[in-house]
């Protein structure tokens, strides 16, 4: 900006014009400001090889050059933040997370990556969490204001409320104690939904039963406080005697609920996915993440893999069946295109909580809104995998340090199955069983790779 201002005569205005051009790759802009820069040096003096070359190194800046004061900003940001994360990773998580609450894509690729580094995320909880995400006892509790219809408002009431007159011992003594105008019905299920009320000792499916009686009660119970009156039973002897609610009835949810219910009040899985036991599986069937799938290139092809979640069935103009379905993995979830020449297909596979692999076209048109329109939809086969891998070595006619070898390559296919080798040697058969850093997955990939160095009868 100084040299086309101070050499070429440009203004403050015409030097940003340059600026922006630089930093944004406009090459059309930048193109029509060359005759003006070269026109300018050469009215300053400036010889006309020096005031090209000038143009010309420019010009070539436009590919990499990057504003420096930004750039000083963004090294200075990068540095501490890379700082704080390895050396206070649940602190910098919890804040990383608490962040990105109002953009639904951020949150579950986040929970994930804490999985990733070791540290755990636990479920919302009226007794220990705070109002956005912080660390508890060496674990990231889940924020009060990230559960869907629990504003800021609601989530300062609970936390204040908990701070005056300590945790919550039940349900009714929640809702004595919060004001029931901030946290409502609509509140309260979403926190009985995702769990947050759990430590108060009674099921979810028998809190929900009773959610109207609890507010009611919790409503009377306040608005007699601020007028400062009490019933007539609360007088003298009975004054002492226990508060009478109806009975919350034992029996919970099917773990499937359960976690359904987790997943609509707080928009993730939290205290477990139900693709986690599956996920390694799904991962060595797709090529993408679903949360990659927004930074991928308009029109690439990529296959991933997930479980539906709400379907939206619509008909075309010409009168032709169409899907809309939420795919979510462990890292994200991304909407799916399906249109009629694939759903008819694949309409029996499209149904909720159904696991399934997508090959499709990543679609970035509507700015902001990316999706996937399906080419081919196909169920997913949890295969079971085995649990031990036994092989035969003849250590009579084996060269030495065969097993060292063998070890070695167990460690190239890294997985859960135990390894047992059965020898031969000069004074009789042994067994010998690989310790337990030797678990191994047992691919076809593995198992070429052993008959390679031990031989095809090596495989029992």
């Amino acid at each position: 900006m100084e040299i086309s201002k101070q050499l070429a005569g440009f203004s403050s205005a015409e030097a940003d014009d340059l600026r922006k051009a630089i930093g944004k790759k406009i090459h059309k802009l930048m193109a029509s400001l060359k005759d003006k820069f070269l026109e300018g040096c050469a009215a300053n003096g400036v010889a006309h090889g020096v005031a090209t070359q000038l143009w010309k190194d420019t010009e070539q800046s436009q590919d990499y050059s990057f504003n420096k004061s930004h750039a000083a900003c963004y090294a200075l940001i990068a540095y501490r933040t890379a700082w704080l994360k390895a050396h206070h990773p649940c602190e910098y998580m919890a804040a990383l997370i608490s962040s990105v609450m109002n953009t639904k894509d951020r949150v579950p690729l986040y929970v994930n990556a804490c999985a990733e580094m070791g540290i755990d995320v636990e479920p919302p909880d009226v007794n220990s969490s705070q109002r956005d995400f912080a660390v508890v006892e060496g674990k990231i509790r889940f924020g009060l204001n990230a559960v869907k219809n629990v504003g800021e408002a609601a989530a300062a009431a609970i936390v204040a409320a908990r701070e005056s007159g300590g945790s919550f011992a039940s349900l009714w003594d929640f809702t004595e104690r919060v004001d029931p105008t901030v946290v409502n019905k609509r509140a309260l299920e979403a926190l009985i939904k995702c769990g947050a009320l759990d430590s108060t000792g009674a099921p979810r499916r028998g809190m929900l039963g009773v959610i109207d009686h609890a507010l009611a009660w919790g409503g009377r119970e306040q608005s007699d406080r601020l007028l400062g009156q009490g019933s007539i039973f609360d007088l003298g002897e009975d004054a002492a005697q226990p508060k009478v609610h109806p009975v919350i009835q034992d029996g919970e949810f099917e773990k499937a609920e359960l976690l359904a219910l987790e997943k609509e009040s707080l928009g993730i899985y939290v205290s477990e996915h139900p693709l986690e036991a599956v996920k390694e599986q799904l991962k060595r069937k797709t090529d993408c993440r679903l949360s990659e799938v927004s930074a991928r290139r308009d029109g690439e092809i990529v296959t991933v893999g997930g479980i539906v979640g709400a379907i939206k069935a619509l008909t075309t103009r010409k009168g032709e069946p169409m899907v809309f379905l939420q795919l979510d993995d462990v890292t994200g979830s991304t909407e799916v295109v399906v249109f009629n020449s694939v759903y008819a297909q694949s309409r029996e596979l499209l149904v909720a909580d159904s696991i399934l692999v997508v090959k499709g076209r990543v679609d970035h048109k509507q700015q902001g809104d990316t999706k996937l329109i399906a080419m081919e939809v196909t169920p997913f086969a949890v295969a079971h995998m085995a649990t031990e891998v036994r092989l035969k070595v003849d250590a009579r006619k084996a060269p030495a340090g065969i097993i060292k070898e063998l070890a070695g390559l167990v460690r190239d296919f890294p997985g859960e199955a135990a390894v047992i080798v059965s020898l031969e040697t000069s004074i009789g058969p042994k067994v010998l069983e690989l310790g337990s850093g030797y678990r191994v997955h047992p691919s076809p990939a593995f198992f070429g790779e052993v008959k390679a160095l031990l031989g095809e009868a090596a495989v029992a």
